[in-house]
This record gives C-alpha cells, structure tokens and sequence, in this order.
C-alpha cells in the first residue's frame, strides 16, 4: 500500500514538473524579455529539482552554460564543490526549517514577497578571490496553488561587501582607540558615530528602476518594478494603468526634446537621456533613463527594456564643481602670470639699471663737450655740409637725455609695480588696524584730488569697527587705488557720485570695504582681465595696468578677497573682504538670491542654478527685511523675485533695492498679466521683466548678458 501511495505520488510529481516545464517553454519568449535580459544572474528548477532555466548572467558569473546543465539537477555547481541543496530545493521540498542548518545566520525571510527568503554568503568557488553574493529565492505555484518549482536570483556584493568589512575593521580600530581617551572627548565619539552612520549609507547602493515599455509612439510602459515609488511616489500602476503618465510627468522644457531622441533610439537601439521629471510631492528630480531596443523576431513587436536612476545630487555635484573648476582656473592664472612677471621683472631690472647709469654718465660727458664745441666748433664749416646746425644739435641732445631719463624713471616704475604685484612677502609685521584711520588717510592724500570731478562723495563708517591685523600702508594703498580709479571713471558730463562703506559682516567675520561710483562702467570682456598685469583701458593716458593687480595682490597678502561688480553706463562697485580672523579663509562665491512664496517652484529653480539662494517669502516678510537680507549676503550679484508675494509688492521691493543697492540687477516675473502691465506706474523699474512661465535657457541667457561680479 505504501508502495503505491509513493508511485502516486512520484507520479503526481512528475506530472507537476512536466507542467511546469511546459508552461516555461511557452512563456519563453517572456522570460527571455524579463530574465535573459536582465543582468541580474537567475535559474529556475522544477517540482523534481531538474533546471528548467539558467539565464545570461548565470552563465557569465559561473562559467557554466545554459545548455551543460538544463534538464539536470547540477545546479549546485555554480556554488559548492560537492553536491547539496540550494535555497531553491528547500523551498520545492517545503524544507523550511532545514534553512537554518544549511545558511545558519545568513537568511531572512523577503519582505516584499510572502514565502521567498533571502541570503548572503560567500562563495569561494566563483571568480578567482571567490564571490559574495546574495541570492532570493521564491517557490512558483500553479493555478490551483500548487508549488511546481522555484526561482533563484543572484545578486554579486562581492567590492560592497569588502568595502564593509574594510569599514567594520576601521570602526573597530577607532572605537578601540576612543576608548583610551578620556570624557572630554564624548562629543567626538558622537560625531565620529554620525560619520560612520553616514558612510554606511553610502555604501549602501542606489536604487535602479527597471521597466518595459513599448516602441510605439508613446512608448506605453507596460512593466515597472516596485523600488519607482522610492524614487518618484508613483506606484507602478499609475505609469502602466495611463499611456501617457510617464510623459505627462517629464518636465515641460525637457518634454519634446525627450520624446524626439526616443524616437530615434527607436531606430537606433540604444540611447541614454536625462531629464528633469516631476514627482509624487510636485518637485522635480533629475533622471537618468538607460534603455535598450530589443527585438524578438520579425512576426513580434518590438519594445524596450530600460532603467531610471535618481543623479539629482550628482548634477547638483558636477555643476557646482564646474563652478568651481572656473573659480580656481581664474586663481591659478593669476599665480602662474605672477611667477612669471617676476622672472621678467628680474631679467629686465639690470639692463636698465644700466641704462639709467649710462644716462647720467652720457648727460655729464655732454655738459663738459657743449661749452668746448660752442667756442672752438660751433662755426665749423662741415656743419653746413651735413645739414645739421650746432644749436639744432645741441637743443636736440639736450631733450634726447631728458627723454631718456624719463623713460628710464617709467621702465624703473613698471619694474617696481611688477614687483609688487608678484610679492607674497608674508613675513611683514601684523598690527591692529583699524579701518576707518586707513580710509580718513587716504582722504588726506587724494581726497582734494578726487572731489575736483566728483560733485557727491559720502562716506559711511560702522561706528566701533573691531581692528584686523595687518599692514596700515598697504590697506591704504589698496583704498587710494580704488578710489583713483572710480573717481577716473566718471566722465565730465556726469554729475559723479562716490559712496565710501566700511562695515561689519557677521556671517564672514569680516570687515566689508564697498568703493561705489557712477562712472561709465565696464563690459564684461574687460572685467575678465581686470586684475591681470599691464591690462588698462587708459593705455593713451600713460596708465600702465598695474594698479589693481598690485591691489589684487595686497589684498591676498592680508588673506582677503577683492571683487567688484560693473555695469556699463551705470558704475562699478569695489568690495574689499577682510576676515577679523586670519586663520579662517573666507568663503564665498557670487550667487543669485531667488525670492518666492512657492517652496516647490524654488526647489525646482535650484535644480537647474547652482549658485541660487532660495528666500521663502513668508506673510511676515517685509521690503526691509529683503534688503537687510541683502546686506548678510553682500555676494548676491542678481536678484530675481515673482511680483505678487505675501505681503511685499514688487515693484515697491525694486525701488527699496535700488535705493540701497543701484547696481544690483533686478529681474521681476509674474503669470498675471494685470501685474505685469504695473510697470508704467512704477517709480523705479527692473532691469528685466518676464511672463511665466519662462525657459530656464532665457533666464540663462540675460544672466550671460548682464554679467556676473568678480570675486
């Protein structure tokens, strides 16, 4: 009787497999879609443990192939040198409590599929180091519930999880070493935590969306997998239910240069694009969209198989390091021109030393020959032969040694600001200085020169400035060339205005020096030179082009930054950092402050601007409370605002900015027309208006057009 229950039931059991086998070889076309495709190593075995399916990547990442063991029950080769069972086989034989003895502390049960359990463990047998991989494995069921096989996928964590154990071994190391310290150090230990913390995040690896979708025009995405809610909020349903909810969802800028490169990789095969695509909360992220054509055979439709990525942070990384890439090609050009104005200062300085030598020398050798040439030779006959006269000569002698004394004084001038301008003497001797006796000195030296032009000149000094260290004669060299040259640039035809500023920023720690004029300004190909040696747009006015490189470079001696803002026809703002503290460098770039009442449209806007300072305009906001936010931030160079905002108005905002601060450009936007059509009426008007929506590659485009400070 026993011996035929189990005939019954081997008979049962083959029948399941065979089935199964038979379901598997007509959806072979899908699982070649789903499974071949994918580069993620999987087998699948029957009721009677025989392989029905061993994928690609399998045999890539075992070295064994599909056909040497499909139909056998080899499937542990991959894994073990002797035969045993795979997580597969005790899922077919409902061993569930057998999974301890084989993978002790090394399983889990799946928390997204009920019955599948998941392991990692290393395999000494694969690759040449052996391999760690982690593997799920998830028993299939008939119609009727029945288990007729399993599926096993692998997963290789082999560089994360030495770069773990790497990590877990440095953590031990530091927590041995906190331990001989002493309480004082409680807080680094919580910090060292919150590092490993971070790290161990890190680590962990970026979740990658997989979908289907089809070749047609609107590319209908007919499978996605569950990790796109992590990503976007959207459940799967939501892009497989609509034909269009993918595409709705890519940003309008982006939209119809997206669908047009599909259409091509259509043809092509492959393609990958990025874009900005809007999520569950309203806000956009960037995404990275890698999807391959694939195409099954003549009488089937094609359709593409792909994966999104989230780069957000990673575009937000390489447009900020290009910014900065561009800030340090500016400060090594300066060294480098530094280095070498001093090597030809050096080669120039002798010759004409020797020159200005010989000059003296030549004009004493010509005051004892004119008196012997003006009694025994001045009425020599061959001067007529020559066609010269004697007082011609000896006037023109005369004003040639003057000409070359003068030019020697100038060569020995240029040399001496060469010099200057190359030095990073910082051995000088470091005082308290205070800042408001370094400005009242230079208006001693060239304040009466300044006012012949100017009609308005204001000075405004923050009263109890704190002293910094440094060089009181270089300071006031620095002041006395910018003021120069505001009071140079303003033409007779203008009433010109100079506004002197010396206050404290807090945020910095510093003292901040603002030389204003309403002079004719400067283009933007000039500002990109204007600290370079020997560059000068008074070349006809004998300037040599020194003055603000020497400055540049006095300013950096004292661990300072010099910048200046320009626009043409309007005037040039000056701005001196020096830190209070000489030991913190200070940090700042030039940046765009972006105010709105709407947070979602703000994060939106930073994901295209690097350098933005997003100001949420809350209903207790005031006009005031912007400009004092502009004085915090005196490296804001552009300032762009929607018109209608809680409690401010824009164009009240304009005029309050312009007051206060009338370089700054000023960009307004607004959706209502009715706000817009305000202009007219406005007693100070923005530099730009625009209607929203606007591109982003406009918006760019005025930024390029009104130019940005230098700092």
């Amino acid at each position: 009787m026993d011996n035929r229950r189990k005939k019954i039931k081997s008979n049962s059991q083959h029948r399941e497999s065979a089935w199964a086998r038979e379901v598997f070889s007509k959806g072979q076309q899908f699982l070649q879609s789903i499974i071949g495709s994918s580069p993620i190593p999987a087998f699948i075995i029957g009721k009677d443990h025989l392989i029905i399916y061993w994928n690609k990547a399998l045999e890539e990442i075992s070295g064994i192939k599909a056909s040497e063991v499909i139909g056998t029950g080899q499937h542990w080769r991959a894994f073990y040198k002797t035969a045993r069972p795979c997580m597969a086989d005790l899922l077919v034989d409902k061993q569930h409590k057998k999974i301890p003895q084989w993978y002790p502390g090394k399983f889990i049960k799946s928390k997204l599929i009920t019955g599948a359990y998941e392991a990692t463990d290393f395999f000494p047998e694969l690759g040449k180091r052996g391999k760690w991989l982690r593997f799920t494995a998830a028993v299939i069921r008939n119609s009727k519930g029945s288990v007729i096989g399993a599926i096993e996928t692998l997963e290789d964590i082999t560089e994360a999880k030495r770069v773990e154990e790497a990590l877990l071994k440095a953590q031990e190391e530091l927590e041995i070493k906190v331990k001989e310290r002493t309480r004082k150090l409680t807080k680094a230990n919580k910090a060292l935590k919150e590092i490993t913390d971070h790290l161990s995040l890190i680590l962990e690896f970026l979740p990658i969306v997989s979908y289907i979708c089809n070749a047609d025009e609107n590319f209908t995405i007919t499978f996605v997998s569950n990790r796109v809610k992590e990503i976007t909020g959207y459940t799967p349903v939501q892009f497989t239910g609509n034909s269009y909810f993918w595409q709705q969802r890519i940003h309008p800028e982006d939209r119809e240069t997206i669908l047009k490169k599909l259409k091509s990789a259509a043809k092509k095969g492959t393609y990958k694009l990025e874009y900005r695509f809007q999520t569950a909360d309203g806000s956009y992220r960037w995404i990275s969209d890698h999807r391959r054509l694939i195409l099954p055979g003549k009488r089937s439709r094609g359709y593409m198989v792909g994966a999104w990525q989230d780069i957000t942070e990673d575009k937000k990384i390489r447009q900020e390091g290009e910014f900065r890439l561009q800030q340090m090609i500016q400060s090594h050009k300066l060294k480098a021109l530094g280095e070498v104005v001093t090597g030809v200062a050096h080669e120039i300085n002798n010759p004409v030393s020797f020159i200005a030598n010989n000059i003296t020398l030549l004009e004493e050798m010509w005051n004892t020959i004119e008196p012997i040439l003006a009694s025994d030779g001045a009425s020599h006959p061959d001067w007529g032969d020559k066609g010269i006269g004697f007082v011609e000569v000896c006037t023109n002698m005369k004003e040639v040694i003057d000409e070359f004394k003068i030019a020697s004084q100038r060569i020995k001038r240029v040399i001496a600001g060469l010099k200057e301008f190359a030095r990073t003497d910082e051995t000088f001797d470091k005082k308290p200085v205070k800042i408001e006796e370094v400005i009242q000195g230079v208006m001693i030296i060239v304040g009466a020169q300044v006012r012949k032009t100017v009609s308005y000149m204001d000075i405004y000094i923050d009263s109890n400035l704190p002293p910094i260290q440094g060089h009181f004669q270089k300071l006031e060299q620095v002041i006395a060339n910018l003021l120069i040259n505001a009071h140079q640039a303003i033409t007779p035809d203008r009433k010109g205005k100079i506004i002197i500023t010396a206050r404290k920023v807090e945020r910095l720690n510093s003292i901040l020096i603002e030389i204003e004029d309403n002079g004719i300004g400067m283009k933007k190909e000039v500002l990109d030179h204007i600290f370079q040696p020997f560059f000068t747009t008074r070349r006809d006015q004998e300037g040599t082009g020194l003055g603000l490189s020497i400055s540049y470079g006095l300013v950096k001696e004292h661990h300072g930054i010099i910048g200046v803002l320009s626009r043409p026809d309007i005037g040039s703002r000056f701005t001196i950092y020096l830190s209070l503290d000489a030991r913190t460098p200070i940090n700042i770039s030039p940046a765009i402050l972006w105010c709105d009442s709407d947070t979602s449209y703000l994060d939106e806007i930073k994901m295209s601007f690097v350098d933005v300072i997003d100001w949420h305009c809350s209903p207790e906001k005031t006009c005031e409370d912007v400009v004092a936010y502009l004085e915090t931030y005196p490296e804001v160079d552009i300032f762009i605002s929607e018109i209608k905002l809680p409690s401010i108005n824009g164009w009240e905002l304009t005029k309050k900015i312009k007051e206060r601060f009338p370089l700054l450009p000023v960009i307004l936007y607004s959706s209502d027309s009715i706000s817009l059509k305000q202009e007219g009426k406005a007693a100070v008007k923005p530099d730009y208006l625009l209607k929203k929506p606007f591109s982003v590659s406009q918006l760019q485009s005025i930024i390029r057009e009104t130019g940005r400070q230098i700092l």
